[in-house]
């Protein structure tokens, strides 16, 4: 057996890193490909409804935050400006899902409500939703791999969190960890 040279394992281990790291943006390139055709594809159920996918988001973080958000909070949980945020509740309003309330004497300063209709609308929606979308666009994943998108989904969602709340807070990209 002949010895294996320090120029010889050098250059293999250069070669595995090249790999490990083109396997990393590849997978990324395809996640943010994938995640191209499944907004495209709720583009198109979401059409269906009288609200958009913006709508749905308000209506949901109204649900998920005790019915009652300031329109500041909403764009924030949503990622929408706040511009943005204002026509879809206008919107929400006119169709009778959600109410704006002054808050004190300040008649500027607003919170936004759900209101009965529009606790029923996403009840309906939802369970609609839960037909049309989830068992389809999870259709060819079997239940373990359904857990593991899961897990892996909400890793990065949260990861992704934090980078935006450090570069919001910091003006800058916190370095990465190598893994």
């Amino acid at each position: 057996m002949s010895k294996v040279s320090n120029h010889e394992l050098q250059s293999m281990a250069d070669e595995i890193r090249e790999q490990a790291a083109q396997l990393r943006v590849l997978t990324f390139l395809s996640f943010i490909y994938t995640a191209d055709v499944v907004n495209r594809y709720l583009d198109i159920e979401v059409a269906r409804y009288p609200v958009g996918r913006t709508g749905f988001g308000v209506l949901h973080n109204l649900v998920l935050h005790g019915g009652t958000m300031m329109p500041t909070n909403l764009s924030e949980r949503i990622f929408r400006s706040k511009h943005a945020v204002t026509r879809v509740v206008d919107n929400l309003e006119k169709l009778g899902f959600v109410k704006r309330d002054a808050i004190g004497s300040d008649r500027r300063v607003r919170k936004v409500s759900i209101t009965k209709e529009g606790l029923a609308f996403v009840k309906e929606s939802q369970a609609a939703g839960q037909q049309r979308l989830g068992h389809m666009l999870l259709k060819p994943l079997n239940q373990k791999q359904i857990e593991s998108l899961g897990t892996m989904t909400k890793q990065i969602r949260e990861h992704t969190l934090n980078l935006i709340a450090h570069t919001q807070n910091k003006g800058e990209i916190p370095p990465s960890e190598e893994r």
